[in-house]
């Protein structure tokens, strides 16, 4: 249950995201903001206080579900898009 947590953040942030204007404010968003919800994931289970290294490893969870969320997006949307004539 502990990793539903960073993995759900990490599909929120990537919908959030997807707002912004351009890819590299995206991009930029998408890092910063996987190390904050990753530090609150990581706050929230109590895992800090078994050991510092699930900060770690929290905040790769909520990068790598933000990261292949916005891929599956960005894919969707191109499949999505009729082709021009």
């Amino acid at each position: 249950m502990h990793e539903f947590i960073p993995l759900a953040a990490g599909v929120i942030l990537a919908l959030l995201v997807q707002r912004l204007p351009t890819t590299s404010h995206r991009l930029v968003a998408l890092v910063l903001l996987s190390i904050i919800f990753g530090a609150t994931a990581t706050i929230i289970t109590g895992e800090i206080f078994v050991s510092p290294a699930y900060l770690a490893f929290d905040i790769a969870q909520v990068l790598f579900a933000a990261s292949a969320t916005t891929l599956l997006v960005a894919w969707m949307r191109r499949w999505r898009t009729p082709p021009l004539r």
